[in-house]
């Protein structure tokens, strides 16, 4: 075994004792496979004894909260029903900068603490203190997600996403790393170019890979280059998240590894789960918090935002968090029999506006439709990824990775389709470039502003 499998599956150990072999993971997961079973009432009851439980330990061990709930005249014992979470202000990113180690509970050492960090694309990251209790219930919620999409513990998956196999930049000595105990074969989502696909889809053969867990950008890259290539890789199922998931990259990954996508919603700061079922409908996941799915008004009038608590982070509770981002709620029930909310979309962050210089302001749902349409377009052309920018001023540019075929012929295509697109008064230019930047973890940002390059 490599010495970088070695250090991998050492990790795995501790890992596998964690997530799968305390107390906490194995109570919640009993729990909550019965729980997804319970009728509306039933999850309500449920989550009004979480979230009062979790108010009275903001109370009294978590110095920001008692703050807050001081200034704001809430007692514990003011949560009687589910709507009396509206007491509370809500937060935002910037609230809990400032809060700075004073929304850390004061019951836990913090020698048993980790540290994760909140996404950066938006402002400096932020970091999250985290338990060993809250993160097996954690994965308690991620077991589930992994049952809906029938993989079982024993099963081999495969990662590409945000693990390191080395920085970005370097050139590696190998492209993955294998843990033979949590039985994951992770692959370098840096490194992923077309001249490497062949060589992870023989990876993945080889550790009989049953599962690919991905960014949909990185997904799609391998997913269009197997296509392109004629390469066959047959999975049961493709989990994708962290970014958003629309309906191009979607089909071409069903299509190249013949199997269903199962996309799932979460984040850092651990307050929101959106999981898709075995019928592929969205749900909001009642037991891991209560989401509020406030409208986000103009120019996002069609869209809610996402405002959530968070039961199972203890260490740093948060109360009212908004994600900043937004989702279109459906009105239908779902035929898995689940009485979760259902969403139809998960559309992104609500800073992504367009303007024009007529000073119209175009939200997030009208830039999906302009980025679904230029992706269909690019759907059968030689182009390894691309994406839209707003440029300073009234231009949009589509940064593009061309592949082996791509021609002149693909450039005046592109060019007719960006026209198109464009709302009135913007202008379109393309660029082509060998790779497209990822954020530090590996996320592909498909609409970005940018003032120069």
């Amino acid at each position: 075994m490599r010495m970088m499998d070695v250090r991998a599956t050492l990790k795995g150990m501790k890992t596998f004792l964690v997530k799968r072999h305390t107390g906490a993971f194995r109570r919640l997961y009993r729990q909550i496979t019965q729980t997804q079973w319970y009728t509306q009432a039933q999850l309500e009851a449920f989550q009004l004894e979480q979230l009062q439980r979790l108010v009275r330990h903001a109370w009294e061990t978590v110095p920001y909260y008692r703050r807050v709930m001081e200034e704001h005249g809430i007692r514990p014992d003011d949560i009687r029903q589910l709507d009396d979470i509206r007491r509370f202000p809500i937060m935002s990113k910037d609230d809990l900068k400032k809060a700075g180690e004073e929304i850390v509970s004061t019951r836990y050492r913090r020698s048993l603490l980790s540290t994760a960090h909140t996404g950066g694309t938006t402002g400096l990251p932020v970091p999250v203190r985290r338990d060993p209790w809250s993160i097996a219930r954690e994965h308690a919620f991620v077991k589930r997600q992994f049952d809906w999409a029938g993989v079982r513990a024993s099963d081999r998956c495969a990662y590409l996403e945000g693990r390191t196999v080395v920085p970005p930049g370097q050139k590696p000595v190998s492209y993955h790393y294998y843990d033979a105990v949590m039985r994951e074969l992770t692959l370098s989502t840096f490194h992923l170019t077309p001249d490497v696909i062949p060589h992870y889809v023989e990876l993945m053969k080889a550790y009989r890979i049953v599962a690919l867990i991905a960014y949909p950008s990185a997904a799609y890259v391998l997913a269009k280059g197997c296509l392109d290539r004629k390469l066959s890789l047959k999975l049961h199922c493709v989990l994708t998240t962290s970014e958003t998931l629309d309906e191009v990259k979607k089909k071409t990954i069903s299509e190249a590894f013949g199997c269903p996508v199962f996309d799932f919603y979460g984040s850092a700061e651990r307050v929101c789960y959106i999981h898709m079922c075995e019928q592929g409908s969205y749900h909001v996941i009642p037991e891991y918090g209560l989401t509020e799915l406030i409208p986000a008004g103009a120019p996002n009038e069609d869209c809610c935002q996402v405002v959530s608590t968070g039961f199972w982070s203890l260490t740093m509770p948060l109360i009212r968090y908004n994600m900043r981002d937004l989702v279109k709620v459906s009105g239908r029930t779902c035929g898995c029999g689940r009485a979760f909310t259902v969403v139809d979309r998960i559309i992104g962050r609500d800073g992504n506006v367009i303007v024009t210089p007529s000073g119209l302001r175009l939200g997030a749902s009208a830039i999906e439709c302009i980025l679904a349409r230029i992706l269909y377009a690019m759907y059968d052309m030689p182009i390894v990824a691309g994406r839209v920018v707003q440029e300073a001023g009234d231009v949009l540019t589509l940064e593009y990775v061309p592949d082996a075929g791509f021609n002149d012929e693909h450039v005046e295509r592109l060019r007719a389709v960006m026209a198109e697109q464009m709302p009135t008064g913007m202008r379109a230019e393309l660029r082509a470039l060998r790779e497209i930047d990822r954020t530090s973890r590996g996320k592909f940002v498909s609409f970005a502003m940018a003032e120069h390059h």
